[in-house]
């Protein structure tokens, strides 16, 4: 299994040749992504579309595909634990489906999907056929020890839902965990905890919600010591100068925003996801390692496409919404 990661983690895309495919036309970025891991998913596709449609769909189906094989080839006793992270995906497709219904489904829905839990791409779609009433009802996740739909304290208030969703699927990591013996698991899955905490603190600072108010609406009641601080920090400008010391003032520019911040907290955890790969390799933890890597680059060459695709000039501002490690 070890050795199958390492060897997808060699494919991986650097920065270097995201240098290379920004400089190619939508049909050039599929056939350089046609030489390279996905040559599978292109080539089967490929007969039917061009551009960026191909491009898009087939890393559709390249993400679901290594998903499903990380499950088939791993060991009977991390086939939960793998499948329980992947579950996150779902519940993140579940969200842009209710966000979509509610906005009055303006847009192809399609293109914000990420089939690469429970759900396959196909039956993703049948749902969104349904109400918001229905999808809401329809959730369920029978390998989880966890009954997510109880979980809902509202089910009509989208923000709710989303965040008791979210609560429900950190509480689902935590059960996980329990089952895992690794100190190094245990880590990893706390700072995942944590940096998503991060950003809704921050978000919800910037909007000046008080401390209780921001604890509401937090993924998990148990905190770590730098969202506490940056909590309780007295304005935004403080709270991101909390993060920004934490993470490393060098990954910044002499100002920072939120989405820059943002971005920083997501290349921070992409390093530490690739370096855990190699920490504990004979654990769950380095699969999960490679997992966060292969979404996050999904997500860059979902973005790349889509500048493409819109005729977007300014390099330099896609360029820095890439998360590199």
């Amino acid at each position: 299994m070890y050795a199958r990661v390492s060897a997808k983690k060699a494919k991986l895309l650097d920065e270097r040749d995201y240098d290379n495919l920004w400089k190619m036309q939508p049909n050039g970025i599929a056939r350089n992504l046609g030489e390279r891991d996905y040559k599978k998913d292109i080539d089967s596709l490929g007969s039917a579309y061009e551009g960026v449609t191909l491009v898009e769909l087939a890393l559709m189906r390249n993400i679901s595909r290594t998903m499903s094989h990380l499950v088939e080839i791993s060991p009977d006793r991390l086939k939960p634990v793998i499948s329980g992270y992947l579950r996150r995906y779902d519940i993140l497709s579940i969200k842009r489906l209710l966000r979509w219904k509610q906005g009055g489904e303006q847009g192809d829905i399609s293109s914000f999907l990420i089939p690469v839990g429970s759900y396959t791409l196909e039956e993703l779609e049948e749902l969104s056929e349904k109400s918001f009433e229905e999808i809401v009802d329809s959730i369920e996740f029978s390998e989880s020890d966890i009954n997510y739909k109880e979980e809902l304290t509202d089910q009509t208030d989208i923000r709710k839902i989303e965040r008791d969703l979210d609560r429900a699927y950190y509480k689902d990591l935590q059960s996980i965990k329990g089952k895992v013996s690794s100190i190094w698991f245990d880590k990893f899955i706390d700072r995942e905890i944590e940096y998503e905490n991060l950003k809704i603190a921050l978000r919800l600072k910037k909007h000046g919600l008080g401390e209780e108010e921001i604890n509401e609406w937090l993924v998990s009641e148990e905190k770590s010591s730098l969202v506490n601080d940056v909590i309780g920090s007295d304005s935004f400008n403080e709270a991101l100068e909390v993060v920004k010391t934490s993470i490393g003032r060098e990954k910044f520019d002499n100002g920072s925003s939120l989405e820059e911040v943002e971005k920083a907290i997501e290349t921070e955890r992409l390093e530490r996801a690739m370096r855990t790969v190699h920490v504990e390799p004979l654990s769950a933890t380095s699969i999960l390692g490679y997992i966060v890597a292969k979404v996050t680059e999904v997500n860059n060459l979902r973005m790349l496409i889509r500048a493409k695709e819109t005729d977007i000039k300014n390099e330099e501002t896609i360029k820095k919404n890439l998360v590199v490690a």
